[in-house]
């Protein structure tokens, strides 16, 4: 599919296939204007916009990285049903495509930060806004690697990652509960630490989401 184009406020701007400025440089703030119509905000930016959309921008220029969403939302202490609110198609294909972070850019780095739009999940997975499977039943070994390609882990999942998620997935499977962090090292024989870097992203956003476990809270 060839590129395209678009116009906002007199001036035009170039979209790659997906719907993204490419290249970034293009962006200035009558694109996220204009963009921003698109997406359904048709009152305009507000401060609270801007704030988030300038945060987005550091990160790609200066960083060159984008958070994946629940950090984005820590980073900027609001919450992320605030944050639908702001941006109501999406933090990846709404605020992200206002701040003008291109596409290949999220798919290069982290291809969690397309699957709104790319399909990197099985058919039947979905997932909630903190990017945990929404059904226990519906994980598989594939669905660990892609969380943990976040991580950017040396040698990938290795067997001592998946005595922990395999444990995981039998104790909540047995008792509908998610053990706490010192019972899963009791049971696997780890400290505290040797789990921190089994897990970077923590116990429950790392080893629990991984093993396709609920989010509580």
């Amino acid at each position: 599919m060839e590129p395209k184009s678009i116009e906002f406020g007199g001036k035009d701007y170039t979209l790659d296939e997906h719907g993204f400025l490419d290249p970034p440089e293009q962006w200035d703030e009558t694109f996220a204007e204009g963009m921003a119509r698109m997406q359904g905000i048709f009152d305009g930016l507000t401060g609270e916009h801007w704030s988030f959309i300038h945060y987005l921008r550091r990160k790609f220029l200066e960083e060159h990285t984008v958070p994946v969403v629940v950090l984005a939302c820590a980073d900027n202490n609001i919450r992320l049903n605030k944050l639908k609110q702001l941006f109501p198609t999406g933090y990846h294909r709404g605020a992200c495509r206002i701040a003008g972070i291109n596409y290949e850019f999220m798919y290069e780095s982290n291809i969690w930060l397309t699957y709104e739009s790319h399909g990197v999940l099985s058919p039947e997975q979905k997932l909630t806004q903190a990017g945990f499977l929404e059904d226990f039943e519906q994980w598989d070994e594939r669905f660990a690697h892609l969380v943990a390609r976040e991580w950017n882990l040396t040698h990938g999942l290795t067997d001592r990652h998946w005595e922990v998620i395999n444990y995981l997935r039998d104790f909540y499977r047995v008792h509908k509960n998610i053990p706490t962090v010192y019972e899963t090292c009791q049971a696997n024989h780890l400290t505290l630490d040797e789990l921190r870097s089994l897990f970077p992203a923590g116990y429950r956003r790392g080893a629990c989401r991984a093993a396709g476990l609920p989010f509580f809270g």
